[in-house]
């Protein structure tokens, strides 16, 4: 079978059970995998997997992965396959990668552990001055309310601390260890990122947009990382335009299943919500920004 092969793809060990299925992923199939040597995570690409461009983000995201695994970042041990130091293998059409497995709850961390989880990444992430990152999303097809809140984020400075960072980190891509670690899993989308917008969306996650939540986790990532997030709209522009891509692939390409339409509506419905309460956001921050103020790096 094909779990068999991409085993001995990466040199695993010798399969001791049948591999199990994990259910969850929105855009990717995973098994668990024991065998003789160790229990692991292989995950079948399927997302966007046959687009021209996959290949290279995925191997270049890698890159960001194992430097902040060999930097001490809280995360499953990424395997690469044997003699070609890549992420991904091909095995009966399909492209594969694996991880070390990793015992937890998913999603279920605390705010501050997630800031000084985001804050890890970010102090091994090469941080340097660079262009702002690109903020602009179309979205007048989604309404007045959602229109004027990707309008209302899109100015920013010109110039951003960038960093190589997970760009994907939200309660589904962590794990709560047995031990009481919060790890960051999934990372096909690393990359360089803004500094801010990354921890404002964590932020914005880990609140569920409650404004003294979100204040609260900003102060910890604050703290943390030395870096100041300014209460401004356009730190909230990475958020709004990762959520702006997924509502615009699931209704492009998804929109026809229920499943799809389930997602279109619940990303429109967290859109609405933090566009409702922006104001109230950026309010709740001005009033703990002394806390984040000493010795920090200015950044609006």
């Amino acid at each position: 079978m094909t779990l068999e092969q991409v085993a001995q793809r990466f040199q695993l060990g010798r399969l001791v059970s049948d591999p199990v299925r994990v259910p969850g992923g929105l855009s990717n199939e995973l098994w668990r995998l024991v065998t003789a040597d160790g229990v692991f995570a292989v995950k079948r690409m399927v997302l966007n997997a046959d687009q021209p461009e996959f290949v290279d983000n995925v191997e270049a995201a890698f890159g960001v992965e194992r430097r902040a695994w060999a930097a001490g970042v809280a995360m499953p041990q990424p395997v690469a396959v044997p003699g070609t130091g890549r992420a991904l293998a091909q095995e009966q059409g399909s492209l594969f990668r694996v991880h070390g497995w990793v015992d937890g709850l998913p999603g279920e961390g605390s705010a501050a552990a997630a800031a000084g989880l985001l804050a890890s990444i970010h102090a091994v992430g090469n941080p340097r001055w660079g262009p702002a990152l690109d903020t602009a999303w179309e979205a007048a097809r989604w309404g007045a309310q959602v229109a004027e809140l990707a309008q209302r984020v899109r100015s920013g400075p010109d110039r951003s601390l960038i960093v190589d960072s997970h760009r994907d980190l939200d309660r589904k891509n962590t794990v709560l260890d047995a031990d009481g670690v919060l790890m960051a899993v999934d990372w096909d989308a690393a990359g360089p990122v803004s500094a801010v917008h990354e921890a404002a969306g964590l932020a914005l996650d880990c609140s569920e947009d409650d404004p003294a939540a979100f204040a609260d986790a900003i102060r910890d990532y604050g703290r943390r990382s030395g870096v100041t997030v300014p209460a401004q709209p356009w730190i909230f522009a990475g958020w709004v335009i990762a959520q702006g891509g997924w509502l615009d692939y699931q209704a492009t390409h998804q929109g026809g299943s229920p499943a799809g339409q389930a997602q279109v509506a619940a990303t429109l419905t967290r859109l609405r919500t933090v566009a409702a309460r922006l104001d109230a956001l950026l309010a709740a921050m001005s009033s703990t920004a002394d806390a984040n103020r000493s010795g920090a790096r200015d950044l609006g």
